[in-house]
């Protein structure tokens, strides 16, 4: 790779900081072109799928691909997220400056969520992500993690039951509420 990598893994992290930072002025979220994922990439938070990584392919079940179609025929599936979260609580947000950590192995980015419900409950949401790549700058692998005493009470603002909950079960979710035609 000619690309410094950690340079590559310091602008990935802002990028995906800054897509965060800027939604409520720009009402879409992309990571920017840098954002590959490896063929066999990983994804891993110990609050879905029992703790279990998956492949980011095996992401893509039919339910996902369905959801897809109907909520995000562009293949953005990255706003519906937020268009759902703000349904609950207009004035969600990221409310942290960037916190990175790049390495030659990739990179750690911490950020803080939060957002106002309708009676007043401000929800808040602190999330560390952990991101693996190759040689050729391509994640590998990407682990995240929040905390259920933070997670479990947005879980249930959007209808979701946080026992044995799959990402294919909050994406569809996510797609279904904040996507088109939502």
């Amino acid at each position: 790779m000619t690309v410094n990598r950690v340079a590559l893994h310091q602008r990935m992290a802002h990028a995906k900081w800054e897509a965060y930072a800027k939604v409520t002025e720009t009402n879409y979220v992309t990571y920017g072109d840098e954002w590959i994922y490896a063929p066999d990439a990983v994804m891993m938070c110990p609050l879905f799928n029992d703790g279990v990584g998956q492949s980011m392919a095996d992401l893509a079940s039919d339910e996902v691909l369905a959801a897809m179609a109907k909520h995000a025929p562009d293949g953005d599936m990255l706003t519906p997220e937020f268009r759902m979260w703000w349904k609950y609580m207009p004035d969600f947000r990221l409310v942290t400056p960037f916190d990175c950590i790049a390495a030659e192995w990739g990179f750690a980015l911490r950020d803080t969520y939060a957002g106002t419900l309708a009676d007043g409950t401000v929800l808040k949401l602190h999330e560390w992500d952990y991101v693996w790549t190759d040689d050729e700058g391509h994640i590998t692998r990407w682990d995240w993690f929040v905390d259920s005493r933070e997670w479990y009470p947005c879980l249930d603002v959007i209808g979701l039951d946080p026992d044995g909950l799959t990402y294919q079960a909050y994406t569809v979710n996510f797609l279904r509420q904040g996507g088109v035609g939502s």
